[in-house]
């Protein structure tokens, strides 16, 4: 009978903590909650490269979101949509820890070491966009432009140089 009303509890608990949100401290805080035990970090009020992206979600013990499959990203949309960027934005543009950085056309999630298996690539898209002979285009993007229209990225991945700077999403790895 006890362990029956202790695993309740602990389920309870479980679940609140999934459900958990922290304030933003101010108006220019950066988004941060807890969603199904994942914790997300959304800086949406600076933009940095895609290396200085990384580092910044590693100082915080977090790392470059990885898109593994479509119940991710549809969590990753409802947690952009719940937190209101598109009331005050119409694309978004956000790093991922997607590239192909160490080979070409071995695109993977750089927080796991997993090949990127997600078939959400915009048309044409991965094109190693070259600059001089070189190709720049290594680092990946989650873009999405409000309102959806045909023909037009929705929620899909794209190559793009990593020394531009676009918004990020970092993640813990559990959950």
């Amino acid at each position: 009978m006890k362990r029956s009303f202790v695993t309740t509890i602990v389920a309870v608990l479980t679940v609140s903590f999934a459900q958990f949100q922290i304030s933003a401290i101010g108006h220019d805080a950066i988004s941060f909650r807890v969603l199904q035990q994942k914790s997300y970090y959304f800086g949406n009020i600076f933009k940095l490269n895609w290396h200085k992206a990384s580092a910044f979600c590693r100082s915080q013990g977090l790392f470059l979101v990885s898109i593994k499959n479509q119940a991710q990203l549809d969590e990753v949309i409802g947690y952009v949509r719940k937190i209101g960027y598109f009331l005050t934005e119409e694309t978004l543009q956000l790093w991922t820890s997607g590239n192909d950085l160490e080979e070409k056309n071995q695109y993977i999630w750089t927080s796991t070491g997993e090949r990127i298996t997600l078939n959400r690539w915009s048309v044409g898209e991965p094109n190693h966009m070259k600059e001089d002979d070189c190709i720049i285009e290594q680092c990946v993007v989650l873009q999405h432009y409000e309102p959806p229209a045909s023909g037009r990225a929705n929620y899909s991945l794209d190559d793009r140089a990593c020394y531009r700077e676009y918004y990020f999403l970092c993640e813990s790895l559990d959950g």
